[in-house]
């Protein structure tokens, strides 16, 4: 297909695959929300609400610079979602809580007020990148030695949202689509951790030794 033909396909297609994706995010957290709410999953409270602070900035930092965009869809499901995941958590006193928490969460702020203050876009990006990515350290480590209590459906999910994101935000300078590849890569790797790999090492544990 040539390259103007696709342009011009995607967007046409852009609007609904914002409303889908959105859709995706907010079905995806609330069955993260469910796995809080009945104790299945014990959620890194300090990660979701610096999640929602984050995201909420890039939101309204964007409106005020660009304007609307339909990538900004799944943007605003999530950053209301993760409201909603930590609440339950506190809610329930179902969330994880250590003191290294706080350092993760207090350098993803400050990174976050670099990408407020700083007016080189791609400083910004790259400056929203790594605080959101700082915040969510800790689920990253929880998920690296309790895989168990990472692992839900709502991660794939997540996984399939930002790759229509993805596909959209391609369609515009290619700094749009930095945050939301990140995000991508970001739950392929939970993905990894508590799906694929822990059911490698389950099979390698049950792997007869050969004599």
């Amino acid at each position: 297909m040539p390259k103007k033909k696709l342009a011009e396909l995607l967007i046409i297609l852009e609007q609904p695959i914002g409303i889908i994706a959105s859709i995706l995010i907010l079905i995806g957290q609330y069955t993260y929300f469910q796995d809080v709410w009945n104790n299945r999953i014990e959620p890194s409270i300090l990660t979701w609400y610096g999640w929602a602070l984050l995201m909420g900035t890039l939101i309204i930092a964007q409106l005020v610079s660009v304007g609307w965009d339909w990538s900004l869809t799944s943007l605003t499901s999530c950053t209301f979602g993760c409201i909603a995941i930590a609440t339950a958590s506190l809610i329930k006193k179902n969330y994880l809580l250590l003191k290294r928490d706080w350092l993760f969460l207090g350098l993803g702020l400050f990174c976050g007020v670099l990408y407020v203050i700083s007016e080189d876009p791609w400083l910004t990006t790259f400056y929203a990148v790594v605080s959101d990515l700082i915040i969510g350290i800790p689920t990253i480590i929880k998920a690296i030695k309790e895989p168990k209590n990472e692992k839900s459906k709502a991660w794939i999910i997540s996984l399939s949202t930002w790759t229509l994101t993805v596909s959209i935000s391609f369609n515009h300078d290619v700094i749009y689509a930095i945050f939301p590849l990140y995000v991508w890569l970001y739950s392929m790797y939970i993905v990894y951790l508590t799906y694929i790999k822990k059911a490698n090492d389950k099979e390698k544990s049950t792997m007869p030794i050969k004599s």
